[in-house]
């Protein structure tokens, strides 16, 4: 397996892309390892790795993401949270907090709320005086937000790689997910004071129900799909096609915001963008299949259990394994790849694997805005305009800050299972 990898990661620096180096180097290994025979089987294994019902969320999330975006509801959520926080010391830093939080609950996409609440954040930001290294790096953190709190397309595929609950992954991310918000706000809080950076007059209460009546129907978004799955009224899944048929009526009826021309160009792009998440799911499931073979999770089982067998230390291990390799692999492809061989280690020690999956999440969520090859990293530093040295020294304070968070929920497992519990039973 060790050249496996190897052959992977040559194939990602000479600048393949993802799904080609992963399903590239498993079939070099069967090629030069004289199991040509296996490539039928294997190439069954990679068609049928994408036929699940519970991945049909992913498309939907992703389409209802777009649809939040190119109605410029990204907008309205950024004006309701100036008139909520933008009177606090470094004003637009809380509220580019803040309107991360509200769209979480409602595109479930990182790069979704970087690349459309980011451009209407970093601009505001600067306009007023704030430097750029810092708007990017507020940015950039807050939009990890996306992924934790439900819904969220990251969660619904480590529920499927960790084979747990969908629902109990999805509501396992609230808690984790508002500890990051207040994290960053208090990080905020005091970086402005000692920088001096503006804030806003306080809104009256006028000014906020103005904005909140403007809002108050995307707003619904999150409180509709969360309560619908703790309601039992719909399954994961179907609250993501729920999420759609309510972003397009947002989009298409209530703001008028495009016609079917741009719809059927949405779909377009969605497509593409769920073709290639798939693809990259069905190249990581053939290499799982074969480093399961080759007993790799039995190994590295038995490697962790020689350095210790404390659960918690277990995590920590984890935890500083996926931030280095998150530095040079895009998230998504680490937790298809990195799941199916953790999950018997955490499972054999007795950690819960919903655990153990929003830990998962959250840590390569972090390693999405460091660099030198994280996509959140890349968006914000071309948003903001600024260069990667001074991008990293910004950034700094608030992967720390970050850092704190996992740490807690490494040392306390109830901050992510007690939701989960309470609603769906131990």
């Amino acid at each position: 397996m060790i050249y496996i990898f190897a052959a992977m990661f040559i194939f990602f620096f000479c600048g393949m892309p993802i799904a080609f180096g992963i399903l590239s180097s498993t079939i070099y290994y069967l090629l030069f390892s004289g199991q040509t025979r296996e490539l039928l089987a294997f190439s069954t294994r990679v068609i049928s790795a994408s036929d699940s019902y519970v991945l049909l969320a992913v498309p939907f999330f992703m389409l209802a993401a777009e649809l939040m975006n190119e109605a410029k509801i990204t907008d309205r959520i950024f004006s309701f949270a100036k008139s909520l926080v933008g009177h606090i010391p470094g004003g637009l830093g809380h509220v580019n907090i803040m309107a991360s939080i509200i769209f979480a609950g409602m595109s479930g996409s990182g790069l979704a709320d970087t690349s459309g609440l980011g451009k209407v954040e970093i601009k505001a930001m600067k306009d007023e005086g704030y430097d750029p290294a810092f708007s990017a790096a507020v940015t950039a953190s807050s939009a990890i937000i996306g992924p934790i709190i439900p819904p969220s397309i990251c969660m619904v595929v480590g529920a499927v790689v960790t084979n747990t609950s969908v629902g109990r992954m999805l509501v396992g991310g609230i808690i984790p997910g508002f500890m990051m918000g207040a994290s960053l706000m208090v990080l905020v809080y005091f970086l402005s004071k000692k920088r001096g950076y503006p804030k806003a007059q306080r809104a009256t209460i006028k000014e906020i129900w103005k904005q909140l009546t403007a809002t108050g129907p995307a707003l619904l978004t999150p409180l509709i799909l969360v309560g619908g799955i703790l309601s039992g009224v719909f399954t994961p899944t179907e609250a993501a096609a729920v999420a759609c048929i309510y972003a397009m009526i947002l989009a298409m009826v209530f703001y008028r915001a495009f016609g079917l021309k741009r719809l059927f160009r949405i779909f377009i792009n969605v497509g593409t963008a769920t073709g290639a998440l798939l693809f990259v799911m069905s190249a990581a499931s053939a290499l799982g299949t074969l480093a399961s073979r080759a007993q790799v999770p039995q190994n590295l089982m038995k490697l962790v259990m020689s350095i210790t067998s404390s659960p918690t230390a277990t995590m920590f291990i984890i935890v500083g394994v996926l931030i280095l390799l998150g530095m040079i692999m895009e998230d998504l492809s680490l937790l298809v790849i990195m799941g199916p061989l953790l999950l018997p280690v955490v499972l054999k020690l007795g950690i819960n694997p919903v655990h153990f999956g929003v830990v998962m999440v959250l840590t390569l969520q972090l390693a999405m805005i460091t660099p030198p090859v994280g996509m959140g990293f890349y968006i914000t530093c071309h948003l903001a305009d600024v260069d990667a040295v001074t991008y990293s020294k910004e950034i700094i304070w608030f992967v720390m800050i970050l850092i704190v968070v996992v740490t807690l929920m490494c040392f306390i497992p109830s901050l992510v299972t007690f939701l989960p519990d309470l609603f769906f039973g131990k």
